[in-house]
């Protein structure tokens, strides 16, 4: 079986905590450290730049989730998406992760076509709003899960 790499969007990570609370469903939250762990769960560096919950802060050092610093192959691909896409611009002074996330999951597809199984980004957004992730994603050929999807791909039962 092929295997999944999640790249994760803050409002994956926001609903996870929120509606998975950590003190209830200790099972799941394991299994999303054993993801951190083999590298299946990552974030590009904008994604902890937009985290301000506290709890979730401190299980992202705990869990020693990999984020992923931008190199200037990620910096190139996120202006050409802009260039398309100027919606997805951070608003000034403020972080926005939604670009770098489209961008990283772009260059993993192309630097792992070897690699038995899938790049695919965990987002809670809307996947019928043309101004959100899933469909910027989709015209990249980039597919979108939400923490349903990502339950089920991972064959979790809870």
């Amino acid at each position: 079986m092929s295997k999944v790499v999640y790249i994760v969007d803050t409002s994956a990570l926001i609903d996870l905590k929120d509606k998975y609370p950590m003190d209830i469903f200790e099972g799941l939250w394991k299994e999303i450290e054993k993801l951190c762990k083999f590298r299946r769960f990552i974030a590009p560096e904008e994604v902890r730049k937009e985290i301000r919950d506290d709890g979730l802060i401190k299980w992202l050092r705990k869990s020693d989730m990999p984020f992923i610093s931008p190199d200037s192959e990620q910096v190139e691909k996120v202006k050409e998406i802009l260039s398309k896409h100027s919606f997805l611009a951070k608003e000034e002074g403020k972080a926005n992760a939604d670009p770098w996330l489209i961008a990283l999951a772009i260059i993993r597809r192309e630097d792992f076509q070897l690699f038995e199984g899938k790049h695919v980004i965990l987002t809670q957004e809307s996947k019928t709003k043309a101004n959100r992730i899933p469909a910027v994603a989709k015209e990249y050929g980039i597919e979108c899960y939400d923490l349903l999807e990502l339950f089920r791909s991972e064959r979790w039962k809870f």
